[in-house]
């Protein structure tokens, strides 16, 4: 409310209180309220520039944004539309106040170098789905998902995570994102491949960009109830890679683990009927008002 995106940004979603339900899944102990709300902003933030790539910028002004955010300076969108601006300087402000917040409560150096990088190879990948959108290009299934399990945001969850949960006195941020960079290339899989589950069909309808089910369907020339099946193997996979490697990892693994995995469990919560950010006034609204509103009834 503070930044007046609501009002200055109409193109985009509003959507703060999915945003905290997604966060409050993904870290729900009391103990992690400062994860619940860098979760909260981050999300939020992610839909907001899903919007920018998916609706409002062209592939000039989206190249410049990301450049611009790449090098984390302003000096490049002076002369971008005023949402484009707007929605940069926002990104730039609250992630600079994130990573002093992360630092001061958590004891982590540097932090902002690892939030930028992972803010950056998530714009990229939304830069690569224009592209292939305003070609009218369809890529692989192969390729969709090497691009898609970034542009799915959950690396950006899981270096949250890492910052909120793990043990610094162990081991440095960059060990920590190499040896958990399994489990979050199959946490951000689940969740590219819930989304596409929930939000396919009517992007189908729309002609918007390519999900993993179109992709597929036309690769393999099958129906959408084929793909369908195909991609909850997929899913299957995803999982068992997750269950395997929170099996076998060390103990000081094991937190940030748990994190990473609620996040790609949030997402078979969000998107099980359909498009749970997109569609506000169906089971959502209900998922809302039974954790955050209506009180437990005591017999």
């Amino acid at each position: 409310m503070n930044l007046g995106i609501k009002e200055r940004l109409s193109f985009s979603r509003d959507r703060v209180v999915e945003s905290f339900l997604y966060a409050a899944g993904t870290a729900p102990e009391p103990k992690q309220a400062s994860l619940r709300k860098w979760l909260s902003k981050v999300i939020n933030l992610i839909l907001i520039t899903d919007d920018v790539y998916d609706v409002y910028g062209t592939l000039d002004e989206l190249e410049i944004f990301t450049n611009a955010v790449e090098r984390w300076s302003p000096e490049e969108i002076k002369e971008l539309p005023e949402g484009i601006q707007i929605c940069f300087w926002t990104l730039l402000n609250t992630t600079n106040e994130m990573a002093a917040e992360i630092e001061q409560e958590n004891g982590w150096t540097s932090v902002l170098p690892y939030l930028q990088k992972t803010w950056t190879d998530f714009l990229k990948s939304l830069l690569v789905e224009a592209k292939w959108y305003n070609k009218g290009y369809t890529p692989s299934l192969e390729e969709y998902l090497n691009n898609g399990w970034i542009s799915s945001s959950g690396p950006l969850l899981s270096v949250l995570a890492i910052l909120g949960v793990a043990d610094r006195k162990t081991q440095n941020v960059a060990e920590y994102l190499k040896d958990c960079q399994q489990i979050i290339h199959h946490s951000s899989l689940v969740i590219r491949l819930c989304n596409d589950q929930g939000t396919s069909a009517a992007e189908l309808e729309r002609g918007d960009a390519a999900s993993s089910i179109l992709c597929y369907m036309r690769e393999a020339n099958v129906s959408e109830a084929v793909a369908r099946e195909h991609i909850r193997s997929l899913m299957v996979k995803a999982w068992k890679g997750i269950n395997g490697y929170c099996i076998s990892c060390p103990p000081f693994l094991q937190e940030p683990a748990k994190y990473i995995t609620n996040a790609a469990r949030v997402a078979h919560f969000m998107y099980q009927h359909g498009d749970g950010f997109g569609v506000q006034d169906r089971e959502t609204r209900d998922h809302v008002r039974s954790n955050f509103i209506e009180p437990l009834p005591i017999n």
